[in-house]
């Protein structure tokens, strides 16, 4: 699977739909980076290793921007946390390209496009965005 953030030019106004923010592929040269607003939740994001594993950045990345003492420090239920992600425009076929943070993620048994953004990846993503870009993905 496939995942994706739905991030934008903070200059432009662009409405996003919920595929995300369209863009044109010269209008962004470069990645954007900013951070997601996430929280720990039991039983398997109570540590900076899973919740970095699941963006795929380094403890560190994540305790020094949220003001976590240590990157092994232990996280409470429902702490939260500033998450770097890198943003840029993405063309999705021949007529169409958005703006998103592109992260892989396994799917597991049981679920849908609807509860990996929903509960993972605690809605900073939407269902139908995360379908865009995996045209050919059923999840089981």
């Amino acid at each position: 699977l496939f995942l994706f953030f739905l991030c934008c030019d903070s200059q432009a106004v662009i409405e996003p739909t919920t595929s995300g923010y369209t863009c044109s592929l010269n209008q962004t040269t470069s990645p954007c980076q900013t951070y997601v607003y996430y929280k720990a939740v039991a039983p398997d994001f109570l540590d900076l290793a899973s919740v970095g594993d699941l963006f795929s950045v380094s403890r560190l990345m994540i305790s020094n921007p949220s003001n976590i003492s240590s990157p092994s420090s232990p996280l409470v239920p429902f702490q939260s946390m500033f998450v770097p992600i890198q943003c840029s425009c993405n063309r999705i076929n021949s007529s169409m390209s958005i703006s998103y943070a592109g992260l892989n993620y396994t799917i597991k048994a049981g679920n849908t496009f609807y509860l990996v953004s929903t509960n993972q990846f605690q809605n900073l993503t939407s269902y139908q965005s995360v379908e865009v870009v995996n045209p050919t993905l059923v999840p089981t």
